[in-house]
């Protein structure tokens, strides 16, 4: 049919539609660009409810006014029209109860309030009691609609709606926690008297006083003071949005206006000539692609001159990172780019340590700054990789949940702005930024040239911290192998020592031997008063000699090298014997350097089975051990040997007042060739071998220590089952 209202046919092109219709198109991209910010918030939910509202109006409305028949455009204005009118108000009341958290205590008012809303919808398009069904009326810009004497209901009921709207605001208003919320909702205020004015639009539904319907205009610059009151917190590149939306409208109008009045001025010339139809429209086309590809790109380029240079420095530093080695020239360059392009009064760069699990500063110049990685502050920014700016957070919903956390933080650290470095969900450090040097605040192109640069960023630094990471490994295992190597070395040269100390004992014990052979051969032929004082000389020699006999044997013995070779055979051996042994052995020693050997025994015998020289060497390097720790801490000292038994075991106790051990260290005490020694002075291997003696013989050994107290070695050996007595 031609007169249906989907038909192409019903309509003509009206000029005036054209700049309702593009003004309700960008109100739908703004309500839906606020949405799409953040979709679990009922106010940018609510807001979106609120520009589809007036969009459904603007964009029907626009329909109405290009209608050739009066039904067509009651049809669109009845169904379409009329029910984005009526949900403008309820969408801003729904708007401030989201704002101010309060629908659930209002959800029975916003119930009745639908309802009745509801009611006049189905009476406007049931009756002619509020919009008339017989007539529209005809202004120079196209068919409107007349509204009957049962509208005055719906329109106290806007007017009732608007004032709970308003109010709602205010109490938003007065509600505000923050300065900037404020300002922030001054504005929406403002917004709300300005399309207010829109109210003008119903003279001529009442009246056959032809006043231009600017109500378009009026509820374009209310949403979009709206919008940029939600989003400019939370995406800070609405006012690009603004500029290019805005752009687009005016540059559209001005290149659409100058075509349609030379449409009308040649349309009698075309009217009757399809070729210059054709050319025509070939030649409208061809200038639209133009001012497409050339003209609009210029304007963009004058509106966003300063996002362009920063992409373009942004564009440069990525090409430097190809040359940058390491992550201390990655620093440099990153603390550089953003000074001399933002100009902050601060930049301080943190990375985690893997090792601490915590982050610090880049170059580890202020240890007082120390953050926990397990922060709920830096799991929010590690799960939401976004750029947190210090005056917004008491206002941005994302923040809800550490908002207490990031006024903390922001108050420790005196940073305005928090960039992240997240890469795979990890957080791997992020740059705190005072304010501006000039005092401005941070605008849409810093967030969007700081985006790119802390994108890159996180990539270089992974790849940095990797690198590095394996060069450390790298050098680490170098060192064990070098360490490794010498302590080999130096145990060699010790099994050489042995080696030596055996045949050298050997070599000095057969003239000892000689010596005191004489010297008794001696003693028995001295007779007479000189005698006596030749006697007393030999004597001290006899007992010299025997001593040095004896210090010999015990070395022997400690080397494992006896004179007569025997074949190891386990024996009941005495402990109480071999500490005495060792005692007698290392007494002098200790002595020269101010160090007591004290020994504690309740009993007199402490029989095991076992290797005597063995238990001896056990014994002898623990009291070695503990005289060491003893002389890393003070100049004289006491160690202390305590032997005790029990029902099924004997106990040795060697118990020091030395430097202690770490708790780091005392797990790995008994590994082979790790020591606390500098190289040279310890080889790793005197604890190991100890604790396969003691082993060897069923037994155990156990050490307990206090860093800077102490250490005490507990060994615990089978006794001998002693025979039944029959």
């Amino acid at each position: 049919m031609s007169d249906s209202p989907f038909s192409l046919s019903s309509y003509y092109f009206n000029p005036y539609s054209l700049p309702v219709f593009l003004v309700s198109s960008l109100i739908f991209f703004i309500g839906l660009f606020v949405f799409r910010q953040h979709k679990k918030s009922f106010v940018n939910t609510a807001f979106f409810y609120q520009c589809f509202s007036i969009g459904l109006w603007l964009m029907t409305i626009s329909f109405v006014f290009s209608c050739r028949q009066e039904e067509t455009g009651i049809f669109w204005y009845r169904h379409f029209t009329f029910l984005g009118v009526i949900n403008i108000m309820p969408s801003l009341i729904l708007f401030g109860l989201a704002w101010l958290k309060k629908l659930k205590e209002a959800k029975w008012w916003l119930v009745i309030n639908y309802m009745i809303i509801a009611a006049i919808y189905f009476l406007a398009i049931s009756t002619d009691w509020i919009i008339s069904l017989t007539h529209m009326r005809r202004f120079f810009w196209g068919l409107y609609p007349v509204y009957s004497i049962g509208s005055i209901v719906f329109l106290a009921h806007f007017l009732v709606q608007a004032f709970i709207g308003y109010r709602n605001l205010y109490r938003m208003y007065h509600y505000a926690h923050s300065q900037i919320e404020k300002k922030q909702i001054g504005l929406i205020m403002v917004a709300n008297l300005i399309g207010f004015t829109a109210c003008a639009d119903f003279v001529s539904k009442y009246t056959s006083i032809a006043v231009y319907p600017y109500g378009y205009i009026s509820l374009f610059i209310f949403i979009s003071l709206v919008a940029y009151s939600i989003v400019r917190y939370r995406t800070f590149d609405i006012e690009t949005v603004f500029h290019k939306t805005l752009m687009w409208f005016f540059t559209s109008l001005l290149s659409l206006i100058p075509a349609f009045v030379t449409y009308k001025l040649i349309y009698q010339y075309l009217e009757y000539s399809f070729v210059l139809q054709i050319l025509f429209w070939f030649t409208g086309f061809s200038l639209f692609a133009y001012y497409l590809r050339v003209i609009q790109p210029k304007i963009d380029h004058a509106f966003q001159r300063r996002r362009y240079n920063l992409e373009d420095i942004a564009g440069r530093f990525t090409e430097d990172l190809v040359h940058l080695k390491g992550v201390d020239q990655l620093i440099e360059r990153l603390h550089k780019v953003i000074s001399e392009t933002l100009y902050p009064q601060t930049v301080d760069v943190f990375l985690f340590r893997e090792k601490e699990k915590q982050y610090t500063k880049a170059d580890r110049a202020d240890f007082s700054l120390v953050f926990p990685a397990q922060d709920s502050f830096f799991c929010w920014l590690s799960a939401n990789n976004k750029i947190l700016y210090r005056d917004f957070v008491d206002i941005d919903p994302l923040v809800e949940d550490i908002r207490v956390q990031a006024k903390n933080y922001f108050s420790k650290t005196n940073a305005a702005l928090v960039v992240p470095f997240v890469l795979n969900n990890s957080l791997l450090g992020f740059i705190n930024l005072g304010k501006k040097i000039s005092l401005r605040r941070y605008n849409a192109a810093d967030f969007h040239f700081l985006t790119i640069l802390k994108n890159q960023a996180a990539i270089a630094i992974s790849n940095s911290l990797v690198y590095e990471n394996i060069e450390e490994q790298v050098r680490q295992r170098t060192h064990e192998l070098v360490q490794t190597q010498e302590q080999l070395i130096q145990a060699e040269k010790l099994a050489t020592v042995g080696t030596l100390a055996g045949g050298v004992a050997h070599e000095i014990n057969n003239p000892l031997t000689a010596i005191l052979t004489n010297v008794q051969f001696m003693l028995s032929e001295i007779e007479g008063e000189q005698g006596l004082v030749d006697r007393e000389s030999l004597e001290l020699m006899e007992q010299a000699t025997q001593r040095c006999r004896e210090i010999v044997k015990k070395l022997m013995l400690y080397a494992r090298k006896p004179i007569v070779p025997e074949k190891e055979v386990l024996t009941e051996v005495d402990l109480g014997q071999v500490l005495k042994s060792v005692s007698s052995l290392l007494n002098y020693q200790l002595a020269q350097e101010n160090i007591n050997l004290e020994i504690v025994s309740s009993e007199s015998s402490y029989k095991v089975l076992g290797v005597k020289n063995e238990f001896e060497q056990v014994i002898t390097n623990l009291i070695l051990n503990a005289r060491d720790a003893i002389k890393m801490v003070k100049k004289s000292g006491t160690i202390l040997l305590t032997m005790k038994k029990d029902a099924k075991q004997a106990i040795i106790e060697v118990k020091d007042e030395g430097e202690g051990i770490s708790q780091e260290n005392i797990s790995k005490i008994f590994d082979p060739f790790f020591t606390t020694k500098e190289v040279g002075k310890g080889v790793g291997l005197g604890l190991s071998i100890c604790q396969s003696i003691i082993q060897k013989y069923n037994g155990q050994i156990k050490v307990f220590s206090v860093a800077g107290k102490g250490t005490t070695f507990t060994i615990y050996i089978p006794k001998v089952k002693e025979k039944k007595k029959i």
